[in-house]
C-alpha cells in the first residue's frame, strides 16, 4: 500500500490505493493520515479498489493556505476520485472528522455516492463539539 501523489488544483495529493472491484474511499479522522487504514485495507483490496487519501492539511499532502471546510474537502475528493483516478461511484467511509467529510460528499455530489458509512463521526448531535 505505497503512498501515491498527484497534483489538485496546484497541491500536492498524497493518497494510496490497492486492489481491483468495486471502489471504497476510506476517509480519515482529525490529525489523521491514509495510514489509519493500514490494517482494513489488506483485507478490503481482496475483492475492492480501495482508495485512501491524506486529506489535505494531513499526512503527506500540501498543507496551503486556503479552505479547510468540509465543503472544500469534500470538492477535493470529488477531483481526487473521479478527476484524477476516473472512478464514477464508490462507497464512501469516513472516520471521526472524515465521516463529517463523507456526509458532506454525499450531499454534494451525490451521484458519487453509492454507500456511505460513518465511524464515531464529528457533528452528529450537540455533545459533539470543538471544545
Amino acid at each position: 500500500m505505497d503512498l501515491r501523489h498527484v497534483t489538485l488544483h496546484g497541491h500536492d495529493v498524497g493518497y494510496r490505493m490497492a486492489g481491483e472491484g468495486p471502489a471504497i474511499v476510506l476517509i480519515h479522522g482529525m490529525a489523521g493520515s491514509s495510514r489509519a487504514w493500514r490494517e482494513v485495507m489488506p483485507l478490503l483490496a481482496r475483492s475492492y479498489t480501495v482508495i485512501a487519501p491524506d486529506l489535505p492539511g494531513h499526512g503527506e499532502s500540501a498543507k496551503p493556505v486556503g479552505d479547510y471546510s468540509l465543503g472544500a474537502y469534500a470538492s477535493g475528493l470529488r477531483d481526487l476520485i473521479v478527476g484524477a483516478l476516473g472512478i464514477e461511484k464508490a462507497t464512501i467511509v469516513g472516520q471521526s472528522l472524515g465521516g463529517g467529510v463523507a456526509m458532506q460528499l454525499a450531499y454534494q455530489h451525490p451521484d458519487l455516492c453509492e454507500r456511505l458509512v460513518v465511524v464515531g463521526s464529528g457533528g452528529l448531535g450537540r455533545e459533539v463539539s470543538w471544545t
